[in-house]
């Protein structure tokens, strides 16, 4: 009797054991659940507040920018092309802000080629077939792009207006929509071209292509000197391009095609707050006109 008595106690003792040692582990279980969770959240708290902190840093770097955009205007050239603002402001501890400004008048407008009035202008498309010849790309790619933006529907070669859009781009990634745009060569033109802008080109800040593309009479040899001169005495007004060797006749040529300022730029504002960065990417001009906004 009391050896059964024993036993019963004995097992009764194990399964109590076993009990308490499941509740314990439940019990910690629950705790590491709950801890884990109060970690997730703090963090995602913390990451939300610094995502909110970066957008509204990368939003002040757009609105010094403008202010700066607006200074240029009391100079009568601009000669750069891309530059990173001084950035003074203290945004506090492990935050940073970087704005890059890009010089859209440094690019050819691919929109010029197609006048306001849905007629071809011929010369800004001559213009833009030698800048594609020059980048050693098929220059019938340029009366492409003109039947993709021209109202008409007439093609120009066959098939180039199955699909077209007949009115003006609004980005040149919509250049990838275009029949014979692969990706390399939306590669090498990207850099060159722009639908921002009056048309017209900063002599001062537009890249080797792009002088080419100017003139008929324009060889690379002449860009260079263009640019060379430039980096000493950049071109306080249109007119003084005709002082650069070779450029005698062609450079009364340029006028109303080139300019000596620009008045559209690029902005890219970046912020980081610890390990969260925001992107604001904006075009506008020198009255702060906005034309394109991103955030990211």
């Amino acid at each position: 009797m009391n050896s059964n008595i024993k036993y019963l106690l004995a097992n009764e003792g194990g399964s109590a054991l076993i009990i308490t040692l499941l509740i314990v582990s439940i019990l910690v279980g629950l705790v590491v659940d709950f801890v884990y969770n109060v970690y997730i959240d703090s963090s995602s708290l913390s990451n939300w507040g610094n995502a909110q902190k970066a957008s509204l840093v990368a939003r002040s770097g757009q609105v010094l920018s403008s202010r700066y955009l607006r200074e240029l205007r009391k100079y009568s050239y601009t000669d750069v092309r891309e530059a990173v603002l001084p950035v003074t402001m203290d945004f506090g501890p492990d935050t940073a802000l970087v704005i890059k400004v890009e010089d859209e008048n440094s690019r050819f407008n691919i929109n010029s080629i197609i006048r306001q009035n849905g007629l071809t202008n011929d010369d800004a498309l001559s213009s833009l077939k030698k800048l594609f010849e020059y980048l050693n790309i098929n220059s019938d790619l340029a009366l492409i792009i003109a039947d993709w933006i021209d109202p008409d529907s007439e093609p120009r070669l066959p098939g180039s207006e199955d699909a077209a859009k007949n009115t003006f781009l609004w980005s040149i990634d919509e250049l990838k929509l275009i029949q014979g745009m692969d990706q390399g060569t939306f590669g090498k033109i990207s850099p060159y071209i722009t639908v921002y802008g009056d048309g017209k080109i900063n002599i001062n800040t537009a890249d080797l292509p792009v002088l080419v593309s100017l003139h008929k009479d324009i060889t690379g040899t002449l860009a260079k000197r263009i640019i060379d001169y430039r980096k000493d005495t950049p071109f306080k007004e249109p007119s003084y391009v005709q002082r650069v060797s070779g450029m005698e006749a062609t450079g009364m040529l340029l006028i109303g095609k080139i300019e000596s300022r620009s008045s559209c730029f690029r902005i890219i504002s970046t912020a980081r707050v610890d390990e969260i960065t925001r992107v604001i990417e904006s075009v506008m001009d020198t009255s702060g006109n906005i034309y394109f906004w991103r955030e990211g």
